[in-house]
């Protein structure tokens, strides 16, 4: 049976990947794709986004079962209402319940029937805030004064950069087969939105993290025997492939595909999906050190 803490760190996985992706996938709908496509991807996404979004409550409402299990007695302690009433009465549960009114908001924004273009910037914004929330909990939360203000500010921009990286691949892959119909056009330019805006994600979210690591660890992550800087310099390293591949998608398969190479889309969707693979590789290393002690 697995322990609390593997259960968590499991949910903590689900519940930040849902989030990311919705946050990924809305921005990309609404500000990067042009706006002859937004009503396509909408209606392509749309049950997706809403799917998402339960999903992010469910796993928030989890989490904080999970997390009452951690402080009270074990598994016995996950549906103590006591227990459960004693966690939200600490820092963590005051951000978390505000963090799971928010996951409601989103729910009612993502609403039923088509995706209208309020309810999916009603559904960023909210998606926004419950990332924004993540950075008042854990590490970053630990640290008081200025440095714990700079540690939360730059967790906030770090989760976003990378929600804007990783999540906006899953519409990226919905537009590549467009590029073998009418509207190639408009699929083609929010490829090269998606790319060039892409430069600023990938940038923010490795300054980000080498600030996340001087600001939590105050040193560079060389101690192979300590568990969290192990995972942690897995997860560098795999972020590096993640920028390998979205730089030769830039500047290799992109150029290609302008000039309409017959593998060039074929070899963009294995890559980007890669991509997204080695993303999810990322949240789960950090799912898993975030319950490390530094």
């Amino acid at each position: 049976m697995l322990s609390l803490a593997e259960c968590y760190s499991a949910c903590r996985y689900f519940h930040i990947a849902a989030v990311m992706q919705t946050f990924g996938t809305a921005l990309f709908c609404e500000y990067l794709a042009p706006p002859a496509l937004r009503d396509r991807l909408r209606a392509s996404l749309g049950a997706t986004l809403r799917i998402l979004a339960w999903f992010a409550l469910a796993t928030a409402v989890i989490l904080l079962a999970l997390q009452s299990g951690q402080m009270g007695d074990g598994w016995a302690q996950t549906l103590s209402p006591a227990v459960w009433s004693a966690v939200l009465g600490t820092s963590f549960g005051t951000v978390w319940l505000w963090h799971m009114a928010i996951a409601v908001a989103a729910l009612f924004a993502a609403g039923r029937g088509p995706l209208t273009a309020t309810r999916s910037r009603l559904l960023l914004a909210a998606m926004a805030g419950l990332l924004a929330s993540q950075a008042l909990v854990g590490h970053t939360a630990m640290s008081v004064g200025l440095r714990g203000v700079l540690q939360r500010f730059n967790q906030i921009a770090h989760l976003f950069s990378a929600a804007w990286w990783l999540g906006g691949l899953l519409p990226l892959l919905f537009c590549l087969p467009l590029l073998r119909q009418a509207q190639r056009p408009d699929a083609l330019r929010a490829l090269i939105r998606f790319s060039r805006s892409g430069h600023g994600a990938v940038a923010m979210v490795i300054f980000t993290g080498i600030a996340n690591t001087m600001l939590v660890l105050g040193r560079w992550p060389l101690d192979w025997s300590a568990p969290y800087q192990r995972l942690l310099l897995i997860k560098i390293a795999v972020v590096a492939a993640m920028v390998i591949l979205a730089a030769t998608n830039r500047y290799a398969v992109v150029p290609a595909m302008a000039r309409r190479h017959p593998a060039a889309i074929r070899l963009l969707t294995l890559l980007t999906l890669m991509e997204m693979i080695l993303g999810n590789l990322v949240l789960v290393l950090v799912s898993i050190f975030a319950t490390f002690e530094p």
